[in-house]
Formats: C-alpha cells, sequence, structure tokens
C-alpha cells in the first residue's frame, strides 16, 4: 500500500504531531508498506529520525505567505504521485487548497486524522467542514476517544480510534544511562527528580508543578523538578521560579533528542495540562517504567491504568500535593506503577501494533 502523510511542519516542530507521523511512518515502513511524508523544507533535525527507506518530499517555502506558496510544490506532487491514501492532519497550511485543486483532476483517498479536540480548536473544524473534507475523507481518524467523540458530534459521521504509540526498546528502563546523567546534572540518588516533557505553554500546565515545588520543597529538600521543552511561557515560568525561591531546585534543560536517558533519570513524571488529547511523553514515560501524575482531563484517562500512576484534578492544588507526596514517600510504590505502567506500554501502545490498528482501521 502507498501511503503518504501531508503535515507542513513534520521536520519544522520537535514533538507531538511530528512524533506521531514519524513514528507511524517508521512502524509501517517496516512492515513493508510503501510510505511517503510530504512536507515543507527542514528546519530542524527531528527527535526521532525516519526510516531510510521513507521517501521524504520536503518543499521550499517563501517567508511570507508559506503556507500559500507552497500549494504550487503540494499540487504538482499529488498530479505526478499516485497513493492509496493520503493522511492529512490539518486544511489550513496549504493542505485543504491543494486537495481542493487536486481533486478536479483525481480524487485523493484522503484519511483525516484529529490529534486535537474540538473544543480547544474549533477553528480547525471549521476549516475542515470550508473545504468539505468531512464528505471527502475515506476514514476520519483521531488519537484519544475523547476526541473521537467530539469530532463525531461535529461531523456528524463515525471517528475511529488510532492512538499514540511509542518505542518501547529505544524507551526503556536503563540503570547505566540513570547513573550517566545524573552524574551529568550532578544529580545524587538522594535526589528525587519530577520530570515534564512537553511545550512551555500556559495550557500546558508546567506552572502548576512549580506552585506544588513551592509547597513540598520544604518537606522534600532533595525534591528536583526537571523540565524538557521550549516555548512562549518559558521568561514567565522562570520568572515563577524565581519569586517562589526555587533556584537550583527547578531545572529548564531545553530540548533534546537524547530523551531515554532523561526519562532514566527522573523519579516520577507529572504533566499537569488543561487538556491533552493523547500524549506521546507520557507514553514515553511509562515506556521508561516512570510512575505518573498527570491531569484527569484529556486522553490520559484512556492510555494510563489505575496501576500505573494517579490522574488528578489539575485544578486542586490538594490533590497534586496530596498524590505527589505518596509517590515520593514511597519507593516501592514509585517502583510497582513504574512496571505496571511499562506493562501497559508494551502490551498495547508499541508502535508496531498501532501500525496494525491504523492498517486494519483504513483498510
Amino acid at each position: 500500500m502507498r501511503i503518504a502523510f501531508l503535515h507542513f511542519y513534520t521536520f519544522r516542530l520537535p514533538r507531538g504531531i511530528e512524533t506521531l507521523i514519524i513514528g507511524l511512518a517508521n512502524a509501517l515502513a517496516e512492515k513493508g508498506e510503501d510510505v511517503s511524508i510530504i512536507t515543507a523544507r527542514p528546519t530542524i533535525q527531528p527527535l526521532t529520525a525516519p526510516d531510510r527507506r521513507i521517501k521524504i518530499y520536503a518543499y521550499p517555502t517563501f517567508h511570507y505567505y508559506e503556507h500559500l506558496t507552497i500549494v504550487p510544490f503540494y499540487l504538482s506532487h499529488f498530479l505526478f504521485h499516485k497513493y492509496d491514501l493520503v493522511v492529512a492532519f490539518f486544511a489550513d497550511f496549504g493542505e485543504g487548497i491543494s486537495v481542493r485543486l487536486a481533486n478536479r483532476v483525481r480524487k485523493l483517498p484522503l484519511v483525516l486524522y484529529l490529534c486535537y479536540p474540538y473544543s480547544s480548536a474549533p477553528h480547525r473544524y471549521d476549516s475542515f467542514r470550508r473545504y468539505g473534507w468531512q464528505s471527502k475523507a475515506r476514514v476520519i481518524l483521531a488519537d484519544a476517544a475523547w476526541v473521537a467523540e467530539e469530532a463525531q458530534t461535529f461531523f456528524q459521521l463515525p471517528v475511529s480510534v488510532v492512538p499514540v504509540g511509542t518505542d518501547p526498546v529505544r524507551f526503556s528502563p536503563n540503570a547505566e544511562l540513570r547513573a550517566e546523567m545524573r552524574r551529568k546534572l550532578d544529580f545524587t540518588e538522594k535526589d528525587l527528580v519530577l520530570l515534564n516533557v512537553s511545550s512551555l505553554e500556559h495550557r500546558k500546565g508546567v506552572w502548576r508543578v512549580i506552585e506544588a515545588m513551592g509547597r513540598l520543597v520544604h518537606q522534600f529538600p532533595d525534591l528536583k523538578y526537571f523540565i524538557l521543552g521550549q516555548g512562549a511561557s518559558e521568561q514567565e515560568l522562570r520568572k515563577l521560579v524565581a519569586d517562589l525561591g526555587l533556584d537550583g531546585r527547578v531545572i529548564f534543560g531545553g530540548t533534546t533528542p537524547h530523551l531515554e536517558s532523561y526519562y532514566n533519570m527522573a523519579d516520577i513524571f507529572v504533566m499537569l495540562p488543561d487538556a491533552e488529547a493523547n500524549s506521546v511523553a507520557c507514553h514515553e514515560a511509562m515506556s521508561c517504567a516512570l510512575p505518573v501524575v498527570v491531569s484527569n482531563s484529556g486522553g490520559f484517562a484512556e492510555s494510563v491504568p489505575p496501576d500505573a500512576g494517579f490522574l488528578v484534578d489539575q485544578d486542586d492544588p490538594a490533590q497534586i500535593d496530596s498524590k505527589l507526596i505518596e509517590l515520593i514517600s514511597d519507593s516501592q510504590l514509585r517502583l510497582q506503577m513504574g512496571q505496571a505502567g511499562r506493562a501497559n506500554v508494551v502490551s498495547h501502545l508499541s508502535w508496531d501494533q498501532i501500525a496494525e490498528r491504523f492498517l486494519k482501521v483504513v483498510a
């Protein structure tokens, strides 16, 4: 089967849909499918390398009106290349116009893959309706059940769930990596490290964990919080750290392709966003046998079993503190929950299993 992933930002943003595309594409290529990625010219090195069997079509753009100037390249591509499936995630970044024009010559076998809910991005769904994608799409997918439910209400059409996966070989417990990273970061085994991996945007809730650190650090003087990510809220978050007197206890680590080292370095994964469709980072953390404390909103409830961590009301500081204290105080509970999380990933959330599910749904 010839499968194309159409996404402007595949090699321009480090995480999220970009990781889903490369992870799923790699697994499909491993199964012998003919996979292409159609995208804009790269501006960053992806955190996960594409399989060398994947065909990459990265087209030039111009500084102004990038999403319009790429349209001729997309259009000519679809006129010269024929696919069994064209998987698209947005309509606003040149995709909608390109599909509309290409369909005048040859109807594209469109698959719409939703990785964000209607409630947080209604304008994106309005774009799908404007271009008529609800009638053009062969299949509509979502990466979480609650995203699918909202989409079904919007489109009045069935939406199938194909979640985000991860690589349990790359993301696995490794005592040597743990020791190496702790030495590098000047952490001792007495230090108990909370970890978050996400973009630094207000909606991602990093500020909630920083505030929890301010409440807990006097009770647990060896507690640290390591943040991997970049974003528009970084300066605001750094100011919050300084205001709470947490310099040296909250560490901003930027971005890195060596994520497995940082998961192994940590003790607890904490992510408290307003809502999250389905978290790549949470899957990676569980795969590395980290217990998790995550929001009870969004897709976490679908991927975090009760024995793998705690789902908390992200707007309830007392509940956040209580569950963190429970894990901080009990190394055996951390071990048990971490093992349960990894077992869940290995059983249900490897990229190989997600690829099988994808192929079954789109067949």
